[in-house]
């Protein structure tokens, strides 16, 4: 009976260890976005993302073996918190939506965030930006264009049959991006800017008498 509870309590405290271990993880990870948002992937060190961490610098290089590593986490942090929210908006709807509600969700899904949390979304094209210089992150910028990708698909609705559905969902995609970059470059675009300026273009690519 001793040894049996000596094994439980040991496992208990290695459970409470990793789980602490993988809080103070994800603390360093979001600190790290938000240092990918106001300087970019160059401000992007161990130091840098310890301080804003409140942690100390021993700690990032525990968790992540070098700065290639601690970027390419950062993206996997940031995509999986982002499939996360979409998924939730996505996954609650019900049929094939009118276009009205399509741009209606895009909307909530897209430009909602980007005017409210402006910093997240610099983060996120910085991380694209890295991408293009770096081989290291490449591969999880594509994973995060696949996972956009599917979403819109699932959103839009019938498309125009004359164009490849895959053309449709990458011209919308890449409309929302540069939407977004535009929102959060100038700060002068609303919510409503944005949605008219969708609304343009899914109009076209998804007529209504389909």
């Amino acid at each position: 009976m001793r040894d049996a509870h000596t094994a439980t309590m040991r496992t208990a405290s290695r459970q409470a260890r990793t789980a602490t271990g993988e809080r103070k993880r994800e603390q360093i990870l979001d600190a790290s976005v938000k240092v990918f948002g106001t300087g970019g992937a160059v401000a992007v060190t161990h130091r840098a993302v310890a301080k804003v961490a409140k942690v100390p610098l021993g700690s990032t290089t525990y968790y992540f073996t070098d700065r290639n590593d601690l970027l390419l986490q950062t993206m996997a942090h940031a995509r999986r918190a982002e499939a996360i929210r979409l998924h939730a908006i996505v996954d609650a709807l019900d049929g094939t939506l009118s276009l009205d509600r399509s741009v209606e969700v895009l909307t909530e899904m897209f430009f909602d965030k980007t005017v409210a949390d402006p910093l997240y979304d610099l983060a996120l094209f910085e991380m694209f930006m890295e991408a293009t210089r770096n081989v290291t992150v490449r591969d999880e910028a594509r994973a995060w264009s696949t996972m956009i990708g599917r979403l819109v698909e699932r959103v839009l609705p019938p498309s125009d049959p004359a164009l490849p559905r895959a053309t449709v969902v990458q011209i919308v995609a890449c409309l929302v991006d540069g939407l977004m970059l535009e929102a959060v470059s100038n700060g002068e675009l609303s919510i409503a800017d944005l949605t008219d300026r969708l609304r343009v273009v899914v109009e076209r690519v998804c007529p209504q008498q389909l």
